[in-house]
C-alpha cells in the first residue's frame, strides 16, 4: 500500500510539474534577506513564462530583473535532482521546488547561496495577473512562518511590474 501512495504521489508531483508550463506573472515573494527582494534587489524577478521538457527533468523560467529602472530579460534552466528539486545558477547557486499549484497560482520555495556564501530562503507565488485576495494572502502570511520567513518580508511584486509582458 505504501509503494501505491508512492507511487500516486511521484505521479501527481510529475502531472503537476507537467501543468505549470506557460505564461505566468509574479505575484509575491518573500525572503528571510529582505534586502535581495526590495525594488532593484538581485532576486525580485518578473516571470514571464515557464517551460518544461516531456518529463520536466529541465524547467527553462523566463524572467526580467529590474536594475536601475532598466528591465533585463533572462532564462536560466533547472535541472531536475533525485530528490525533485531543481538546481541552476543565477545570482548564485539556486535550488528550487514547486510547493503548490492552482489553476490560479503555482508557489515555489527556493534557496539561494550568493557569490559570499550568503543563504536566502524565498518563496515566489506566480499568478496569471491578479493579485493575492485576502484568503490567498492569508494562506502566503501561514505558509512563509512555516519556512521561517518573516510575514513582514512579503512583497507584492504585481504591483510594481512595469517591465514588458
Amino acid at each position: 500500500m505504501v509503494k501505491f501512495l508512492l507511487l500516486a504521489l511521484a505521479f501527481g508531483l510529475a502531472h503537476a510539474q507537467a501543468k505549470i508550463a506557460g505564461k505566468w506573472m509574479t505575484v509575491a515573494i518573500a525572503a528571510d534577506n529582505v534586502d535581495k527582494v526590495e525594488l532593484e534587489g538581485a532576486l525580485r524577478f518578473y516571470v514571464r513564462d515557464i517551460t518544461c521538457d516531456k518529463e520536466c527533468t529541465k524547467m527553462g523560467v523566463t524572467f526580467y530583473v529590474n536594475a536601475n529602472g532598466q528591465c533585463s530579460k533572462t532564462k536560466v534552466t533547472g535541472y531536475k535532482q533525485a530528490d525533485g528539486t531543481y538546481k541552476t545558477q543565477f545570482e548564485g547557486d539556486n535550488t528550487f521546488e514547486l510547493k503548490y499549484l492552482t489553476p490560479k497560482h503555482a508557489v515555489f520555495y527556493s534557496t539561494n547561496v550568493d557569490r559570499a556564501g550568503r543563504v536566502t530562503n524565498l518563496i515566489f507565488v506566480l499568478g496569471k495577473g491578479e493579485p493575492l485576495n485576502e484568503d490567498e494572502y492569508g494562506k502566503l502570511v501561514k505558509y512563509s512562518e512555516k519556512q521561517n520567513i518573516p510575514p513582514e518580508n512579503i512583497r507584492d511584486v504585481l504591483a510594481t511590474d512595469t517591465c514588458p509582458k
